[in-house]
């Protein structure tokens, strides 16, 4: 019995290392207070209420944010998004970079509890040349 004991609890350790990734904001990455707010009153107009957004913004380049969190969690590829490696689209005659990453370990983004989002430049209200940082969570 020791022995599986023993055999067991190394496993669920380390998935539990790798299921409870928590999330870790880009040094020097700042809130963007009035971008989230308007993020969170879509998602409730689209009767979302179990999901919470939360937008940073940071000067660095795309693919130093990128790379930060290609370390500590799985980048998830979408159609037609540049990746960490990919050619940008264009959009309105910028070069929109696009990156996904999961951070608990689930298949999809529609499954994860907990991803994000990084885009250069920034599309809200208008386009900013920052990179930004965009963080899902459900309840």
């Amino acid at each position: 019995m020791k022995k599986v004991i023993y055999m067991i609890l190394p496993i669920v350790f380390t998935c539990s290392l790798l299921f409870a990734a928590e999330f870790k904001l880009y040094p020097g990455a700042k809130m963007d207070e009035k971008a989230t707010k308007e993020a969170q009153e879509a998602a409730l107009a689209a009767k979302m209420s179990n999901v919470k957004a939360t937008i940073y913004t940071t000067k660095e380049s795309f693919q130093k944010v990128a790379s930060f969190y290609k370390g500590i969690a799985k980048e998830h590829m979408m159609p037609r998004a540049s990746g960490t490696s990919g050619k940008p689209k264009k959009y309105e005659g910028y070069d929109l970079y696009e990156a996904f990453f999961i951070f608990d370990g689930a298949k999809d983004l529609s499954t994860s509890k907990l991803w994000v989002k990084i885009q250069r430049p920034y599309i809200g209200e208008d386009i900013y040349d920052v990179t930004a940082i965009v963080v899902s969570e459900k309840k």
